[in-house]
């Protein structure tokens, strides 16, 4: 009978613990899925506008691209499409928006007021010379130059950081450019965030971030990285505690695809490890 309630007593325990690591992990799953991190809604504009809201690769409604508000002439371009003789380069997948002259996409999405973010945007220039593209949360904003390409794949990935003031964010990307086309402008694809977490010192490392694991959102199966501003061109960085100085932009890598030099512990081989290198 004694062997029998230590049994007892033992299931009970296990029981419990059983239910309290369930909690946990639901509890777990729950923080995972309020953070955001990954695509936008429709980020990569493969869900596509209504015959009826094209005319040809116009847009012809504020709402007709789902998840998202568009203003002035916004193209919907799909993968293979050409202007004249240039072939149209879609950055990622089936399809991507092109923002000619003053025109704009932009999305709500719910924040954690006071938290700082990244967004993440894949862009490609097309007929204009000195394309820039404005990306603003308010209050913050930035000019992004996008002529110069740094990859071989004819477009780059581009990071841009905020500090949100709301609950919810309007995230706006504004083609300032006036060109005598007005079809002129950048393709914009693959927009994603992600929240960043202000680094601090270790034990192993006084330097903040000094392993650089904090950082821009990478997409995945992507060999180009992810290029960082200038502090002249954000307030906030994507590589939290640290600023880039240089006039050009810096990319930010991942050990998937270039050689990063980590420590072999089993935490850090489980961790997505990314560090950064001056471009150009």
């Amino acid at each position: 009978m004694e062997g029998f309630t230590v049994l007892s007593v033992l299931l009970c325990l296990a029981s419990c613990h059983l239910a309290f690591a369930f909690r946990d992990v639901l509890g777990y799953l729950k923080f995972l899925c309020a953070q955001n991190v990954g695509l936008l809604d429709n980020g990569n504009f493969e869900l596509a506008p209504k015959p009826t809201n094209l005319n040809g690769t116009v847009v012809l409604k504020p709402n007709a691209i789902p998840k998202w508000q568009t203003s002035g002439f916004v193209e919907y371009i799909k993968a293979g499409q050409k202007q004249g003789d240039m072939l149209l380069v879609v950055p990622e997948g089936f399809a991507a928006v092109r923002l000619g002259n003053e025109a704009s996409i932009k999305q709500l999405i719910n924040v954690t007021k006071g938290m700082y973010y990244s967004l993440t945007f894949s862009a490609a220039r097309t007929c204009a010379q000195e394309e820039r593209v404005n990306v603003s949360v308010a209050p913050d904003f930035g000019v992004l130059p996008i002529q110069t390409l740094y990859s071989s794949s004819g477009w780059d990935s581009y990071a841009w950081a905020f500090r949100t003031s709301y609950t919810v964010a309007e995230i706006l990307i504004h083609n300032p450019g006036v060109e005598e086309d007005p079809a002129c402008g950048p393709l914009i694809d693959s927009i994603a965030i992600r929240a960043l977490y202000p680094p601090k010192p270790t034990s192993d490392n006084l330097l903040k971030n000094g392993d650089f694991e904090e950082g821009a959102y990478i997409f995945p199966n992507t060999s180009w990285g992810v290029l960082i501003p200038p502090n002249i061109e954000d307030d906030n960085s994507p590589l939290p505690a640290w600023m880039v100085e240089s006039l050009k932009a810096v990319k930010y890598i991942d050990a998937a695809h270039f050689s990063v030099h980590t420590p072999t512990s089993y935490r850090t081989r489980r961790r997505e490890r990314e560090c950064y290198r001056t471009s150009g």
